[in-house]
């Protein structure tokens, strides 16, 4: 743990935040639980792939790269040689913004399927411990948390040590 001070606020946390038990949220609460991460994913995806095809079209311009239009058809040039979508759309296209909608939807998507199925496996643990005779199993589960925040704080420190080492 390089920043201690730091490892242990994140720990606690962790710990206090598994206290909260999401199933006496409200549904507007959980359902807000679930989507704003998915969103956000999704609209920060768009503005770094949008920035991205931004630069590349500038650099396509400025005529440094041409990673952007790799099948335009130049002025004068043979058509035929262009695959069909140019041919029949011109040199620009919808591609791009339509794979980049599709790109953002499924990091959203996904996202929001986790913080889903993390609602549903935090009931599935604390009704086991339930069943194994634990009479208050959120401590018990923010317990769990903490420990394991801390460990992965030090298993993480670790490999960046090695990373960092130079070789001999």
């Amino acid at each position: 743990m390089k920043n201690l001070p730091l490892s242990l606020t994140i720990a606690a946390a962790v710990g206090g935040f598994t206290l909260s038990r999401p199933a006496d949220w409200s549904p507007g609460l959980r359902r807000a639980y679930v989507l704003v991460p998915g969103a956000a994913v999704g609209t920060i995806g768009v503005v770094a792939l949008s920035r991205g095809m931004r630069k590349g079209r500038e650099l396509a311009a400025a005529g440094t790269v041409d990673l952007v239009t790799p099948f335009t058809v130049r002025a004068g040039g043979d058509s035929a040689t262009a695959p069909s979508y140019v041919r029949a759309a011109g040199p620009r296209t919808r591609m791009p913004g339509i794979a980049l909608t599709g790109l953002a939807v499924l990091m959203g998507s996904a996202v929001s399927g986790i913080t889903a199925l993390s609602l549903v496996l935090d009931e599935a643990v604390e009704a086991w411990l339930v069943r194994r005779g634990v009479a208050r199993p959120r401590p018990v589960m923010a317990m769990a948390a903490v420990l394991y925040s801390l460990v992965m704080d030090q298993v993480m420190d670790s490999k960046d040590a090695k990373v960092s080492k130079p070789r001999q």
